[in-house]
């Protein structure tokens, strides 16, 4: 089968990294994808070096418009059998072009649609969303949606997550000695100032407690050290930056927990790696954490904050039930969570929409 995929993100993030797993797997199982990407994103390397075609297409300024028609073009000319964005704000390009080469057009939703979403989501011939919370939001709001939403969770290739180490953070002097490690990963948009607020009740029945807040925005991070200086908590609050994708894993795996106080998360890979490597969970029931984290067997899920703070009190204070929860959460996770599943059900929406049995 031939798919084209369509993403126009800038940068890089937990959508892309899909996108890149997805693509590399079909080629993998013999599928032929070509990748049509934004001119100069941080999207193109990473994708040439996984050896896909790659279609580099201008889209600002006054060439944007020959960008659009270079991609419809190349559409109609390679017969292609089916177009794939993987963002709601390239449906009307990829229309375009599902319409001018007479293939169908399967959006992948990651997050929740913005009100600029009303003109266009209907373009899609098929939506899969990442996790119900983001597909039954997308039929409540667009009722014309219903029968065109399904659901595929996210999958990861858990090949790097099966071995972890467990000393990462002892190398670290600023870490080092301190317990438990909670960690925030991810965007720094992600309320990771009530992570912060919480800490000076996490830090009276756990003294030695710390929050590390993975990942790097330097404007941001400023505003959240000015929040942890102001609430005493500084020394408990530790930015270490970007970790390599080679080591994330051992740095997970050293975690206690991985934290989040994010009450609209789509479908977070990093909460499924951090369960791959066996460190729990603990968030609000609220997104799809509900759908990620078996509560009580591989995470905890909080209504308020006074209960998130008791469940990490509570869980740290029992051994041998946080041991037990770290078994199950590597266990559930590599039964749910693997990337082979995920791309076998993207596989199986291709062939219905085209009609294929290849």
């Amino acid at each position: 089968m031939r798919i084209a995929m369509i993403d126009n993100s800038r940068g890089w993030g937990g959508a892309e990294q899909v996108l890149l797993l997805v693509a590399s797997q079909l080629k993998a199982g013999g599928d032929d994808v070509t990748v049509f990407l934004r001119e100069g994103a941080a999207t193109v390397e990473p994708f040439r070096k996984a050896g896909h075609t790659v279609c580099s297409i201008p889209r600002k300024g006054l060439n944007m418009l020959a960008g659009m028609v270079q991609l419809v073009r190349r559409v109609r000319r390679e017969g292609f059998d089916l177009i794939h964005v993987h963002r709601n704000h390239d449906l009307p390009v990829g229309k375009i072009a599902a319409m001018a080469a007479g293939i169908p057009l399967l959006l992948t939703q990651h997050c929740l649609l913005g009100s600029t979403s009303n003109a266009i989501i209907t373009l899609a011939d098929r939506i899969v969303a990442v996790s119900s919370f983001i597909g039954d939001d997308m039929v409540q709001r667009f009722p014309a949606l219903k029968g065109k939403v399904n659901v595929i969770l996210n999958g990861i290739d858990l090949t790097p997550f099966k071995n972890p180490g467990r000393e990462f953070w002892e190398k670290v002097p600023a870490v080092a000695g301190a317990r438990p490690l909670l960690g925030a990963i991810g965007y720094f948009y992600k309320n990771q100032e009530e992570l912060i607020a919480l800490m000076p009740r996490i830090r009276e029945k756990l003294p030695q407690a710390k929050l590390l807040i993975i990942g790097r925005d330097e404007e941001k991070q400023k505003s959240l050290e000015k929040v942890a200086l102001e609430l005493s908590v500084h020394e408990a609050v530790h930015f270490p930056g970007n970790i390599p994708h080679a080591e994330i894993g051992d740095a997970m795996a050293d975690l206690d927990f991985n934290v989040s106080a994010f009450r609209r998360e789509g479908c977070a890979l990093n909460v499924i790696e951090s369960l791959a490597v066996g460190t729990p969970f603990v968030g609000y029931r609220s997104g799809s954490y509900p759908e990620l984290v078996l509560d009580g067997e591989t995470g905890a899920l909080a209504d308020t904050q006074e209960e998130f703070v008791r469940l990490l009190v509570e869980l740290y204070g029992e051994p041998q039930r946080l041991a037990a929860m770290r078994e199950r959460a590597r266990e559930d996770a590599f039964e749910r969570f693997d990337v082979s599943r995920m791309v076998q059900g993207y596989r199986n929406h291709y062939r219905q929409m085209t009609g294929s049995n290849s």
